[in-house]
Order: structure tokens, then C-alpha cells, then sequence
């Protein structure tokens, strides 16, 4: 996206705030008026007051330069004030949007971004933007208004000065406009890098154990110190870039200061400007360059921030959402599923199901046994809804499930996975996922569900770490029954619940089929012979191909 499309939308979203906006706004437009203004008060202060000896004059112009200033402090806090909430109020709405986002982007398009890129998009880079907009973008707006009044004032105060002063202002803005593209082209890639090692540690931590069993510390370290040498590299050409920058800007102030010094001295000696207008043009000059110099100064936020910027619009503006809406069966749950002549494969070449059929009814308990590679995680992707087959279909219901409103279906199906998944929190938030539902109805489905015994030691309140540290294997599975329960689904389907867990607890979890089966489908994925005496039908899938 260009830089001008970034600014574009950076504005509209701005504009967007309505009242905090035009507050900030009129507060960095009168703010950016006090600066100029100071040295036209000086030049009149020299020229006249100081130059006949009017004492009682120049203490009363005295208070006003200091009421003037005092005023102007006062007037650049509010301004800060409100430009930090203006710059949080936006970078709230913009994190809100991403989570959003990744919420309804399909299963299929969420599985082609690292992990690190969409924490890096939904809280490093609207960070970043909120540094940017309350930092870098209204305070720049800010000096270039200045810029404006200061040449309006320049104006009135020597026309011919003033011209000196702005024959330098192409080589400023040439030098200002070749190093911030410099900089952004590199700040681009230090962003990419960042990304990229922000997936790779959040890959390398959640699988320490393969890690550390494999014993491949040493080619995982070579990896890290290649992308950490890449990253610094990038970062160095932007620093490389600064140590130019600075010097350059410098250069240029000293010459345009230069020039208004000889010429106003010799336009003192003619007559034609006065000593209190060359005084304020050596004021005016190092005001002047002021916008190049803050705009070097803060290039670096800049360039991150519109660098964020773009990257978090990119993603806004991905595709891959899915279909909001659909169908429900006229009828209540329980539903039969059907599964008639599918075939499926994430390759059209490579099928991982293929012409399979399946029925399963109400009140029943079916046990799945495959080998690895033959499409039974696929088939319950397919029972969601995540992936649609590329033949035959599947009805829950009597309804397609390519018809089916996916946020209804998907509240009708409980997924247990091997490895469930526990929040950092306490084991309400974990059991409700944040929804208001009261105690007592929690503990009426754990009493239900038949696992009273088994958690009473447990409090609700009880904190649960990142991944449930605090839970073995065994409580975890039942932690996860225990949630799915309380929002009674028709469709319980539980993939290989007890492959880490006790003989005690795998004869609780087993036992609880049945009664999970009362009103409702029971899938349950196994290779143990155990199993088997708590099912009412064994089926066998078939591997297609060598996964």
C-alpha cells in the first residue's frame, strides 16, 4: 500500500473520533501559533520599546511574553492529554477490529499465517501506531502549521529576508524526503524480521519437549542467531541512515542562518530592515528548519508506525472471512448425521477421504479407530463446517452442513482434541469462556455430567496458568467435558480423550459416554481395547494414502 493510501486512511479514521479529534486538532493549531509569534513580539520589543529606553514599556511587554509563555504551556498540556486519548481511542478500535478479525477469518485462511505475524499484527504493531499517532503524526502536524504561521509572520515582518530564508527550504525538503524513504525501505525489513522471530520463539517454546528430546539445541541456536543477524543488520542500515540525517539537516540550518545574517546586515546598513528584524529572522531561521529537524527526530516512530500501519490495513483488507449467516433446521436437537459418498482432499491429487458413508443417530455412543494419515481429524473438520467436500455432502440435521449457519452448528458440536486447550485464568472463566452463566448452573452440569466426586476438592475460583499448568492430563480432559457440558451439544465429538491419562481417570471418562449420549451423538476416536465395552459400534476408517 502506498504511503499516501496509509495517511488516507490514517485520516479518515482519525476523522472518525469526531469531537476528541477536532479538540486535539485545535489545540495543535493554536499551540503551533505561540512558537512564531515570540520573536515578531521580540523584534517589536527591540524596535521600539528597547530602542527609545521606555522603561514602564518594556516591563509591561515583560508580562505579556510571560503571560504569553505561560499560557502556551498550559495550552501544550491539553494538547498532549488529548492526543494520547485520541491516539488510544484509535489503537483500541484497530485491536478490537483485528481480534475480530482473526475471529472470522475460516479455519483454512488462518492456517497460512505464522502465529507470530498475528500476534505481531494485533499487539506489537497497533502499539507501535498508537506511539506513531500520539507522538510522531499530530506533532509533525503540529510543525508543519507552525511552518505556515512562521512564514505568514516572516511576511509581515521583511519580505526580503523572508525570501532568503525559503531558497534554502528545497535543499531541506530534498534532503528530508530521500533519507525518510531510505529509512522506511529499511524499517520495513526490520519489522519483517521482528515477525519472523517473534513465530520462531513462540514455535520453539510450545514445542520445547520435541526440542529437547531430539537433542537439536545446537542447529535451533544456529536458526536464532541467523535471523537475530539479519534483524540488526536492517536496524544498522537505519541507524546508518540517522548518522547522515542529522549532519545534513545541521548543514542546512547553518547555511540558510548564514545567508540571513549577511544579507540582513547588509540591509541594516542601507536602511532598508531594522536590527529587531534581523534579531527575529535568526529566531525565525532555526524555527524554520524546526519541522525538517522534528521530522528527523522522529522518523524512526514514523516510519514503524506507517510501516504498522500498512500492515494492519493488509490484514483488515484479507480475504478469507468466513460466511456470516445460514441456515438451522426447522426442528430441534437431537440430529442425525449423514455422511453420503465424501470425498476430500486439502490437494485435489492427494484425497484424504474418499467416498466414504456414515450415519450416526441419536442416543448412540460410536467409537472411531483409524491409523494415522486416514482423514478422521479431517472428517470432524468436515462435520463443523471448516472445509466443505469435493464430493458427495454431509447433513446434519437433514441440512447441508455447506448450508448450515456455522456459528449455530458449531455451538451444537463439542470438539475435544487430544491436548485440550485451558486459558490463563481462573477455572470459572475456564468452564464459562467468559460468558455469565451462575454457579449454580455449573455445578449442576458437573453434578449431571457425573464428575461431582471427582472435582469437589475444586474451587471455581482456583487460578489456572497459561496451558493449565496447575492440572494433570486426566483433569484437564475432565475440564474440558465438564465445559463442553454446560452448553449441552448434540454432537460430542472427542478424539482420543484418554491417550495421556491414568487408568482411573480413563475409566471416569469413558463411563460419562453414556450418559452423554442421552440426547445427543457420541464420537469418540480411541485405539484402546478398554473403550470398546462403552460403545454401541466400532467403525474403521482407511487410510487413502501415506499422510
Amino acid at each position: 500500500m502506498k504511503t499516501s493510501s496509509v495517511f488516507l486512511r490514517l485520516a479518515h479514521i482519525l476523522l472518525r473520533e469526531g469531537r476528541v479529534f477536532w479538540v486535539a486538532f485545535s489545540l495543535v493549531t493554536l499551540a503551533s501559533f505561540f512558537q512564531p509569534l515570540r520573536p515578531y513580539l521580540y523584534r517589536y520589543v527591540i524596535d521600539y520599546p528597547l530602542r527609545s529606553g521606555d522603561i514602564q514599556a518594556l516591563w509591561g511587554w515583560g508580562a505579556i511574553l510571560i503571560g504569553t509563555t505561560l499560557f502556551h504551556a498550559i495550552i501544550q498540556r491539553a494538547q498532549i492529554l488529548f492526543t494520547q486519548r485520541l491516539a488510544w481511542n484509535v489503537a483500541r478500535r484497530l485491536r478490537q477490529a483485528l481480534f475480530s478479525k482473526v475471529l472470522r477469518l475460516s479455519i483454512p485462511s488462518i492456517e497460512k499465517y505464522p502465529t507470530g505475524i498475528l500476534y505481531t499484527r494485533t499487539l506489537t504493531d497497533t502499539q507501535t501506531l498508537q506511539s506513531t499517532l500520539a507522538e510522531t503524526i499530530l506533532v509533525i502536524a503540529g510543525e508543519l502549521l507552525q511552518l505556515l504561521f512562521l512564514i505568514g509572520l516572516m511576511l509581515l515582518v521583511d519580505v526580503q529576508l523572508t525570501l532568503v530564508t525559503l531558497m534554502v527550504m528545497p535543499l531541506g525538503m530534498w534532503a528530508s524526503r530521500y533519507f525518510s524513504q531510505k529509512i522506511r525501505e529499511s524499517f520495513s525489513k526490520v519489522r519483517l524480521y521482528i515477525a519472523r522471530m517473534n513465530g520462531y520463539l513462540q514455535d520453539l517454546i510450545q514445542s520445547r519437549e520435541l526440542t529437547d528430546s531430539t537433542g537439536s539445541e545446537p542447529s535451533l541456536w544456529q536458526r536464532f542467531r541467523r535471523l537475530n543477524r539479519l534483524y540488526y543488520l536492517s536496524y544498522r542500515r537505519v541507524v546508518g541512515y540517522f548518522a547522515w540525517f542529522f549532519p545534513t539537516m545541521e548543514t542546512v540550518t547553518l547555511i540558510g542562518l548564514s545567508a540571513v545574517l549577511l544579507v540582513g546586515a547588509y540591509l541594516v546598513q542601507r536602511g532598508e530592515t531594522t536590527v529587531g528584524a534581523v534579531v527575529a529572522f535568526t529566531l525565525y531561521q532555526q524555527l524554520f528548519f524546526r519541522p525538517f529537524r522534528i521530522i528527523a527526530d522522529q522518523v524512526n516512530s514514523l516510519q514503524m508506525g506507517l510501516v504498522s500501519a500498512d500492515r494492519i490495513f493488509r490484514l483488515l483488507d484479507q480475504g478469507g472471512e468466513e460466511k456470516a449467516g445460514g441456515e438451522v433446521p426447522s426442528t430441534p436437537p437431537p440430529y442425525e448425521v449423514s455422511i453420503r459418498n465424501v470425498s476430500f482432499g486439502y490437494k485435489a491429487d492427494q484425497p484424504v477421504i474418499e467416498g466414504l458413508t456414515l450415519h450416526f443417530s441419536p442416543g448412540r455412543v460410536y467409537g472411531i479407530t483409524a491409523p494415522t494419515g486416514s482423514g478422521k481429524s479431517t472428517l470432524f473438520y468436515l462435520i463443523l463446517g471448516y472445509y466443505e467436500p469435493q464430493q458427495g455432502d454431509i447433513r446434519i440435521g437433514g441440512l447441508p452442513v455447506s448450508r448450515w449457519d456455522k456459528r449455530r452448528l458449531r455451538e451444537l458440536v463439542a470438539y475435544i482434541p487430544q491436548e485440550p486447550v485451558l486459558f490463563e485464568g481462573t477455572l470459572r472463566e475456564n468452564l464459562t469462556l467468559y460468558d455469565n452463566i451462575p454457579d449454580e448452573a455449573i455445578w449442576a452440569s458437573a453434578e449431571k455430567l457425573g464428575i461431582t466426586a471427582y472435582v469437589r476438592g475444586w474451587s471455581l475460583d482456583q487460578f489456572v496458568g497459561a496451558g493449565g499448568t496447575a492440572f494433570s492430563a486426566g483433569e484437564k480432559q475432565v475440564i474440558a467435558l465438564w465445559r463442553a457440558a454446560l452448553r449441552k451439544p448434540a454432537i460430542w465429538i472427542l478424539d482420543e480423550p484418554t491417550a495421556h491419562i491414568d487408568p482411573q481417570t480413563e475409566a471416569l471418562i469413558y463411563q460419562r459416554l453414556r450418559p452423554l449420549a442421552k440426547e445427543a451423538i457420541v464420537l469418540v476416536v480411541t485405539h484402546r481395547p478398554e473403550a470398546r465395552h462403552y460403545c454401541d459400534e466400532i467403525l474403521s476408517l482407511v487410510a487413502t494414502h501415506a499422510a
